[in-house]
């Protein structure tokens, strides 16, 4: 259904550009071809704490070389990258510290990056994007192809590695749900459901922020395992139900507002229609679906961050972003209208649908 994006014109200054002229082009492709080995400094970041060692207060590279367990010498050229990049800063004495980037590697504060950075540091997620290649030849998914089972077959038989996964995926609900919450008007919706929910992290702060509002917490069954210690903990269990079942089959619930968050784009554009059309089914004539998606800009200029996140979706489950006026389309073919599209907290957008004839 999708169809491949245009590809941008170069500007006439772009495309005569060469060395000779511009030699700072040299420098900026440089950096992006050394883009991954910023991305192995970040992990070893991560891995020796030095967010947590730095947060309340700058430290000597002798100070965090003894604190980490490692060479002090070797310690600091790791540091002077993390410098040159803005996520630490060094003062005149040697002390490092974090700067207001580099707060965010922290785990657990407002726009945390930990998690995300995590993930796309695990074996896992480096194994499928080597085979990028493959999925740019074939349109396939790497995933697949790499450890011969879907995505959630392979966290359903990795326990070890789930919670990586789960972790990034929480971190994006927190990032999101008060923005949803600030953004759109939940006053007339007794019972919301919250479709492929996982453990229920965007569903139990909805509920918070709404004490009228009763939830369905719809996933399978090996996601939904650890849902109802999480939402007594949330303190929400009480005005929560937990349905175990397969998207693809018909629901067996009803609900005033169905959220579908970052889903559609794990599946085809026909696998995102058939879950549109059995929501549909599932709909009374009053109810409405909110979709939380990535929406593809149409400034290609601004979109690199989309773009990538794009091709995650196509080597990780086999999906893809989609541009509005395609999630316009699996709306039409489903049964049902657009209505209005909000922004939330970036990269994320809210698209609301209500059922045809209603």
């Amino acid at each position: 259904m999708s169809k491949a994006q245009p590809r941008p014109k170069l500007t006439t200054e772009v495309a005569s550009a060469s060395h000779e002229n511009n030699p700072n082009l040299n420098t900026v492709l440089m950096r992006l071809v050394l883009g991954n080995l910023v991305s192995e400094v970040i992990q070893v970041a991560l891995k020796l704490d030095l967010a947590k060692l730095l947060k309340a207060q700058a430290m000597t590279d002798e100070e965090l070389a003894e604190a980490t367990h490692t060479n002090p010498a070797a310690l600091y050229r790791l540091l002077r990258v993390l410098v040159s990049v803005g996520i630490l800063e060094e003062s005149t004495s040697h002390r490092f510290g974090l700067t207001q980037m580099g707060q965010l590697l922290q785990k657990g504060v407002p726009g945390s990056v930990y998690s995300t950075a995590l993930f796309f540091g695990s074996p896992r997620a480096r194994k499928i994007w080597e085979n990028l290649l493959y999925s740019v030849e074939t349109g396939e998914n790497a995933n697949q192809h790499t450890f011969g089972v879907p995505t959630w077959e392979y966290y359903a038989q990795h326990s070890e590695e789930a919670p990586i996964f789960y972790n990034f995926m929480t971190e994006s609900s927190n990032q999101i749900t008060p923005s949803l919450s600030a953004n759109y008007n939940f006053e007339k919706v007794r019972v919301v459901a919250d479709v492929g929910g996982a453990q229920g992290n965007m569903l139990a702060a909805i509920l918070k922020a709404n004490p009228h509002l009763r939830g369905i917490l719809f996933d399978l069954p090996h996601t939904t395992q650890a849902a109802q210690q999480h939402l007594q903990k949330e303190g929400v269990a009480d005005r929560c139900q937990i349905v175990s079942g397969d998207m693809f089959q018909p629901w067996p619930f009803q609900a005033d507002l169905y959220l579908i968050s970052r889903v559609l784009d794990n599946w085809s554009d026909e696998q995102a229609v058939a879950i549109l059309k059995n929501c549909r089914q599932a709909m009374s004539a009053d109810s409405k679906v909110v979709l939380v998606e990535r929406i593809l800009p149409e400034d290609p200029d601004r979109a690199l961050l989309f773009y990538l996140f794009d091709l995650q979706m196509l080597v990780g489950p086999g999906g893809q972003d989609h541009s509005l006026k395609e999630y316009q389309k699996f709306f039409e073919a489903a049964g049902l209208r657009f209505t209005q599209a909000i922004s939330l907290t970036s990269p994320f957008s809210l698209i609301e649908a209500e059922a045809v004839g209603a």
